[in-house]
């Protein structure tokens, strides 16, 4: 049999047959003879509820599968269920858009098309806006801002978060503190009638550069948030002059979530697909990325 692996973004009890192994937040279990059914029991303060792992569902809103090794790696998925929903009403022209905010989701919806955003928890303070036929939906949580922009008219979002967040006259500005070899970086963004555009980015180096275990989270951290120039910098020189941004951008395809196993391998769902990837850093730089694929 094949060892079973569970990573778990929060704090839970496993079950399964006789064993019963209860896990902390971003820890995992080894399950070594699967016998019986897989039951999770989320603890702590909540909303989550009680599921069942089936091995052979590899595409459950609750968890992902993937297989390495002769092991069957399961990746507890964030934002379960929800339950009270806020709902807010935008229209731009003719468009008429509908924003409904619960504990674990975001969503924008019109006649035709509907797109879900899972969130980690709900916010504490919700904005909704639009800047032409960009709606926005300004998240304020304990620790960050979250703005998602929403494209009314072709259906896609864009995702931001920063220390803090601000509005602007046509758009909005990203402060972001302590990332990687950054001691701050600004960010501002405006909209007019073409779409979303980036204005100006400014960085403030910090005196302490990377330590060389966060750099593999940080650079798929500028993946999911499409960071160019954090991109590049994580690059070592040798590899940047084998493989150019545009290529990288499209090796690692759209990243909607991922979870690092360990200091340098990371699961994540690219394109609605799941992959392992694994880092090697040398002073202080990436000089190789390889896949399970």
């Amino acid at each position: 049999m094949k060892t079973i692996v569970i990573y778990s973004p929060y704090k839970c009890l496993i079950k399964c047959g006789q064993q019963e192994i209860e896990i902390d937040e971003n820890e995992h279990a080894l399950i070594d003879n699967l016998q019986e059914k897989i039951y999770i029991y989320p603890l702590g303060k909540t909303k989550r509820y009680s599921f069942i792992i089936d091995i052979n569902d590899k595409n459950s809103q609750f968890y992902s599968i993937i297989e390495k090794e002769n092991k069957v790696l399961i990746f507890l998925l964030d934002g379960l269920l929800s339950e009270n929903i806020d709902i807010y009403n935008v229209k731009y022209n003719n468009i008429d858009t509908q924003v409904e905010v619960s504990q674990n989701k975001i969503s924008f919806s019109s006649k035709k098309h509907k797109k879900n955003i899972f969130l980690f928890e709900k916010p504490s303070k919700v904005k909704i806006g639009n800047f032409h036929h960009i709606i926005f939906a300004l998240l304020k949580f304990n620790e960050k801002d979250v703005l998602i922009a929403y494209n009314c008219q072709d259906y896609n979002a864009r995702q931001f978060s920063g220390d803090k967040i601000n509005l602007t006259k046509n758009g909005f500005n990203i402060l972001t503190k302590n990332s990687g070899n950054y001691l701050k970086i600004e960010q501002e963004y405006y909209v007019d009638t073409q779409g979303l555009k980036n204005k100006e980015k400014s960085f403030t180096l910090s005196e302490q550069s990377l330590p060389e275990e966060l750099i593999p989270y940080q650079f798929m951290s500028s993946i999911k948030n499409g960071d160019d120039y954090q991109i590049e910098n994580l690059l070592s020189e040798e590899l940047k002059k084998q493989i150019t941004l545009e290529n990288i951008k499209k090796y690692f395809g759209k990243i909607s979530y991922f979870y690092m196993i360990d200091s340098t391998n990371c699961f994540a769902i690219s394109n609605g697909e799941n992959i392992i990837y694994e880092f090697f850093i040398k002073n202080g730089k990436i000089t190789e990325i390889v896949d399970n694929k």
